[in-house]
């Protein structure tokens, strides 16, 4: 076998042999990395075959030395040392095929390990696009709920201003109502429009003239008044009589009075006339 072979066989073993590229490389540099791989062990078969054939000229020039025991012992001692050598590439070469074969694997386990991490990752990115959603969509409840929630209060505030006004109302109301019921709604006029009004029914009996309410006031005409029992009350003019729909009243039992310049100051003191209607008849 001619020394450039020898020579070359380190040359091949550095291409044969690799570095383990680190496992973060891409799916590219892995894929680059195998295909070196198979083409050094494409070599390395090539390499294997030509190491048998050498073999076998080896055998057949022992069988040549043997038999014709002329061959020059210099040439016997370099196919010695060329056996020698082959048979050590032999093992280096089983050696670095196995070794390329586990890095073969290796890069498996790698590419599958990468695609599982893509897949493990393109599931978590599916995940968090979901949470994310989810997360929006519950945001979105949450502020329309608060929204209603708000909406509800101004509306409660509302019902409870309304209900508070009603009752404020209502109570203006009864009071009105129960101090009208407490009241001695009492009508001042002079007689003759008295009469001509309906409201007043005049008579004599024995010696004293009589008056008599003969008719419901006018609750809206401004000139009736309102007193409670015991509350003086100015009229203007002087004051002829008092009278309800029972008759006259008696001054000292129902009522008093305390004439002015002018006017009369009259107190009603009988507790039965609340809620009465009264005339009072006076005069210039």
């Amino acid at each position: 076998m001619p020394r450039t072979l020898i020579s070359l066989i380190p040359l091949l073993l550095l291409a044969c042999g690799g570095q383990k590229p680190p496992a973060e490389e891409d799916a590219q540099a892995l894929a680059q990395l195998q295909g070196e791989l198979h083409q050094a062990n494409a070599v390395i078969d090539s390499l294997n075959y030509t190491v048998d054939t050498s073999n076998q000229i080896i055998d057949g020039l022992r069988a040549q030395v043997s038999s014709l025991q002329k061959v020059d012992a210099r040439l016997y001692n370099s196919v010695q040392a060329l056996s020698a050598e082959l048979r050590n590439w032999r093992t280096q070469a089983d050696e670095q095929q196995q070794r390329n074969q586990a890095m073969s694997a290796e890069l498996e386990r790698l590419k599958k390990e990468q695609r599982t991490d893509k897949q493990t990752i393109t599931r978590l990115r599916r995940e968090a696009d979901s949470l994310n959603t989810a997360l929006f969509e519950a945001n979105g409840a949450i502020h329309r709920q608060m929204d209603q929630l708000d909406q509800f209060r101004a509306e409660l505030a509302q019902a409870r201003g309304e209900v508070a006004q009603a009752r404020a109302a209502t109570s203006a109301a009864e009071t009105a109502a129960r101090q009208a019921q407490l009241a001695v709604h009492v009508f001042p006029a002079g007689e003759q429009f008295l009469r001509e009004q309906g409201y007043l029914e005049a008579g004599r009996k024995m010696f004293r003239k009589s008056y008599k309410l003969v008719k419901a006031l006018d609750h809206g005409d401004p000139h009736l008044r309102q007193t409670g029992i015991g509350q003086p009350l100015e009229l203007e003019g002087d004051l002829k009589a008092l009278a309800d729909r029972y008759g006259r009243l008696r001054e000292g039992n129902d009522y008093s009075q305390e004439k002015l310049e002018g006017r009369v100051r009259v107190t009603f003191t009988n507790p039965l006339l609340q809620g009465t209607e009264v005339l009072a008849v006076v005069g210039n």
